[in-house]
């Protein structure tokens, strides 16, 4: 283009120095003026040229960036559990570049385009591609002034995001303290009718205890919302959320209640639907989670075997860590670029309260769950050994977070426990807890990964805060790999 504006600067001057001079003809200074005006108005016609010509190659080059990204992504949805997926969509992703361009600038008039290698990278999550092309376009009328050939050139750039392969491993805590009511106004409405507490000197109980004997799970399952149930509500809109944004198997969940130990209520899984099914969705109150509340015997144990399942009796974090850490070990630590190398979270919805008690009988130094009377061939029934309260002890979550996975929590405060205290077994309990809940955070914050913790308490609030966890994960998984 400087070539074609050097010339024309050149005629301009001439035709100007002819017009100081006054001697000549009209007749040659009419034939002097006309040939730069011919000229000027060949280089303008050049120019549209080079003009059009280079917007229809950009136009090229876009669709050769977009037709890159576009063909790789779709190579690794397709092909996510071989192996070097990534370098066979880089090398699809080039082809497709080149021939996309190839056909696009063929049918650009005058133009001889050359193409650069496409330049295809996928940084983590993203892939990026990059081209480049120079192209020469003939003259018609420039050629009189010594200028052939217009030379042109451009870069275009165009990215795209890839899913990223998350599991979910959902930890729920249904030991006897996910009993009570969500609410201080539904505490006060199940201690008002529930005389689990009789022989403490009458006091009402708040807790929808279900043990055999105790009639608070009867007053209040379906009736009164438990904590329990506002965890089960959470879990599935969690559970919708992810089936309106996940394609293709993109993540898949698993739900793992615990009391003394970690069992099995949906393995992970990407059909969301049975999930939902298993957490009963679809129930105007679902009581999956308020069904595993402690019953004083193991559920969702493996055939005739009490040592397996959720347990009875106390809250078992020390158990239940290492049981997932296993659990994720089998699916791997990956870091989410493919449905092969799946990148997992953990999210640990509890109050915090641990209890170091059981219901059980031993079983070959095992603790065995068998409920009393026992409710299994082979076993005695269950005794209990004293309630033990205390804190999540932090260092239960660094093996877990170590081998590779995000601990997520979300905090649900053990609510404090209003009671007229008249002494019995159940108030000095009600003591030793109410004196220590408060502090039940700190643990629970120092076991969770940075910046992965969450406090809620109303119903609301513990939906929209799980939801919150499920979308932070997204997005860090879009910015750090």
């Amino acid at each position: 283009m400087s070539r074609l504006l050097n010339c024309t600067s050149r005629f301009a001057a001439a035709a100007a120095c002819l017009l100081r001079s006054r001697d000549g003809s009209i007749n040659m200074l009419f034939g002097l003026c006309l040939l730069p005006i011919v000229g000027l108005i060949g280089l303008g016609i050049d120019y549209g040229v080079a003009v059009t010509d280079r917007s229809r190659l950009d136009r090229a080059a876009d669709a050769a960036a977009l037709a890159a990204v576009v063909t790789a992504k779709m190579y690794v949805a397709n092909n996510s559990g071989q192996s070097g997926v990534r370098d066979a969509a880089i090398a699809a992703g080039k082809t497709q570049a080149v021939n996309t361009f190839n056909v696009n600038a063929g049918n650009v008039p005058l133009a001889t385009p050359t193409l650069q290698t496409p330049d295809v990278k996928i940084n983590g999550q993203t892939i990026t591609a990059t081209i480049t092309y120079t192209a020469t376009i003939q003259n018609s009328f420039s050629k009189l002034f010594l200028v052939p050939t217009t030379t042109v050139s451009n870069t275009a750039t165009a990215s795209v995001d890839l899913p990223s392969y998350l599991d979910f491993y959902l930890m729920v805590d249904v030991s006897g303290s996910m009993g009570l009511p969500s609410t201080p106004a539904g505490m006060s409405q199940l201690a008002s009718v529930n005389n689990d507490m009789y022989s403490d000197y009458q006091q009402g109980c708040q807790f929808a205890c279900h043990f055999p004997g105790y009639a608070g799970w009867g007053l209040a399952a379906g009736k009164i919302q438990l904590r329990s149930d506002a965890v089960n509500n959470a879990v599935c809109a969690l559970l919708q959320r992810a089936s309106n944004q996940a394609v293709s198997n993109q993540y898949r969940i698993g739900i793992y209640p615990f009391i003394n130990q970690l069992a099995t209520l949906a393995a992970l899984s990407g059909d969301l639907t049975t999930l939902k099914t298993m957490a009963q969705c679809s129930s105007n109150w679902p009581l999956a989670f308020t069904n595993l509340l402690d019953t004083g015997t193991t559920q969702l144990y493996s055939p005739g075997d009490p040592t397996t399942g959720t347990g009875a009796g106390g809250t078992h974090f020390e158990v239940a860590f290492p049981q997932m850490k296993g659990i994720v070990g089998l699916n791997g630590f990956g870091d989410g670029s493919t449905s092969t190398n799946r990148r997992p979270f953990v999210f640990l919805v509890t109050d915090g309260m641990q209890n170091g008690q059981h219901y059980y009988t031993s079983s070959n130094g095992k603790y065995a769950y068998p409920g009393n009377p026992s409710k299994f061939a082979g076993y005695g029934n269950a005794w209990w050994d004293g309630s033990q309260p205390s804190q999540i002890d932090p260092k239960n979550c660094d093996a877990l977070k170590s081998a590779g996975a995000t601990i997520s929590i979300l905090y649900i405060p053990y609510n404090q426990i209003s009671f007229v205290d008249k002494g019995g077994g159940i108030a000095w309990e009600n003591n030793r807890v109410n004196g220590f809940s408060p502090t039940l955070a700190t643990p629970l914050q120092a076991c969770a990964s940075p910046g992965y913790f969450r406090t809620a308490n109303a119903p609301a609030d513990i939906t929209a805060a799980l939801n919150a966890m499920f979308d932070q994960a997204l997005r860090v998984a879009r910015l750090i790999q």
